[in-house]
């Protein structure tokens, strides 16, 4: 229901939601409070295996979106072009580049199992499974990444002189989690014909695996080459360059991502060695209000990861000279122009260091007039900019609505956040021992060509 999924999510579906919604069952007026307390009702199990939901995107377009990427993985020695060939900065900066400053983004959640047992008298435990694969970045403008600054000079000799040439990277993050999770909550009752009719506490810890690090912040580097021509090999040569760099990376990977000496040896392990440790602590209320009224906050995700294996952390604040080479790696001085760049030489594959998991904090409203419909009011924020979340408000509004028993149909919008503004659609097919849901958040955004995000989950109910 476009973000709109916090109160009325209950059971399994609770899962990094709200912990106080694993345990939900409403009294009617007709109930008696005695006879409900006394009972021993049986368990009810939900089960939920494979459930899978990710978007991606950026708020220019999806092709930017893949250029960018693309661009963000290239290994430095590519960036070479850029500083030595005036149509190939040209090109990079009108092509690619965007008009403006824009967030890029990518989700991808898999849950593998999630069990769930409900009693009234025990109240409801949760075992749970889950990866996570995230990207957060904000890519500057043209203006800002790669300002109109540089200047190009033709020499009498034919050479030419590039100088100035500037480029400004914003701070890009992504990551790979594993959670396993273990939560508990608990539903008071109260009488029927009182205004509050329940209140539900619920928390869940967390062990956290993470199998994969990399952070690049904030990073400048400006390059002025002087005497470049172009050799019968092809090749640009260099007669002097000069330039400063400033940037701070930390990665950890785990051997999924490294390469093998035996290049026999598979790199795909369901358990690999995590590159780093932590955990992530779940806490919430729900309140039931009359028949109709639901009320529930929510503080998800709270925690850290030690990132300890595998790490690298580069802190790089140098100015360089080279002399007389060519830009092919035959050339040794390219070499260490090459080995300059990206910081070879000062790199510190010892220490480990510390990330925040990406805490976010709900609050939420339904109102359910009748069996048929339902209207939930949400409101989003995050208090860090980590990969799946966003410190920007966001506020949803969905509805469900069931044209028949056991179809719910649903829409919702959302305000705010990556992308601003969302319209969301699903559906779903609802039994008492088995429901099916999918979805897709931001249809406007997929028309846009901006967005695509989908979502799909189903439970056992024993």
């Amino acid at each position: 229901m476009s973000n709109s999924s916090m109160v009325t999510s209950t059971g399994v579906d609770a899962f990094g939601l709200n912990p106080a919604n694993y345990d939900f069952h409403l009294l009617k007026n007709t109930d008696k409070l005695k006879n409900v307390k006394g009972r021993s009702l049986k368990p009810v199990w939900q089960i939920s295996i494979v459930s899978v939901g990710g978007g991606y995107g950026s708020d220019t377009t999806i092709d930017f979106y893949n250029t960018y990427l693309k661009y963000l993985s290239v290994n430095r020695t590519t960036f070479t072009d850029l500083f030595t060939d005036f149509v190939s900065i040209i090109k990079f900066r009108d092509s690619i580049l965007p008009g403006k400053q824009t967030q890029v983004n990518y989700d991808f959640e898999l849950k593998w199992l999630s069990i769930n047992l409900a009693s009234s008298k025990f109240g409801a435990f949760n075992i749970s499974i889950a990866d996570k694969v995230g990207l957060n970045t904000n890519a500057y403008s043209r203006d800002q990444e790669m300002p109109l600054v540089f200047i190009y000079h033709l020499n009498a000799n034919g050479t030419y002189n590039l100088t100035n040439v500037q480029l400004n990277q914003s701070q890009a993050t992504a990551w790979w989690l594993r959670k396993y999770t273990f939560g508990y909550a608990k539903q008071f009752d109260f009488k029927p014909k009182s205004g509050v009719r329940s209140f539900s506490i619920g928390a869940a810890m967390g062990l956290v695996n993470g199998f994969g690090n990399v952070i690049t912040n904030n990073s400048t580097l400006s390059i002025n080459t002087y005497g470049v021509r172009r050799l019968p090999s092809g090749y640009n040569h260099v007669d002097s360059l000069t330039g400063t760099q400033s940037f701070h990376t930390e990665s950890a990977l785990t051997d999924f991502f490294r390469d093998y000496n035996d290049g026999a040896k598979s790199h795909f392990d369901f358990f690999p060695k995590p590159s780093g440790t932590g955990y992530s602590l779940d806490m919430g209320m729900a309140m039931q209000i009359g028949d109709a009224w639901k009320f529930a906050l929510s503080v998800t995700d709270i925690g850290q990861i030690t990132w300890n294996y595998h790490t690298t952390i580069n802190n790089d604040n140098n100015s360089f000279v080279y002399k007389n080479f060519d830009l092919v790696n035959t050339d040794p001085t390219y070499n260490q122009f090459v080995n300059d760049l990206e910081g070879l030489n000062t790199r510190d594959t010892v220490t480990s260091y510390t990330t925040n998991m990406p805490t976010k904090y709900r609050a939420g409203l339904s109102f359910q007039p009748s069996k048929k419909i339902l209207f939930e009011l949400n409101w989003i924020k995050g208090d860090n900019n980590m990969p799946g979340n966003t410190t920007q408000n966001i506020v949803a509004l969905g509805t469900e609505y069931f044209p028949i028993p056991f179809l719910p149909l649903r829409t919702g919008v959302s305000v705010g956040g990556p992308g601003d503004f969302y319209v969301g659609f699903g559906a779903g097919l609802k039994f008492n021992f088995f429901t099916l849901d999918i979805a897709t958040n931001g249809i406007n955004q997929i028309i846009a060509n901006k967005r695509f995000s989908v979502s799909f989950s189903s439970k056992l109910i024993l």
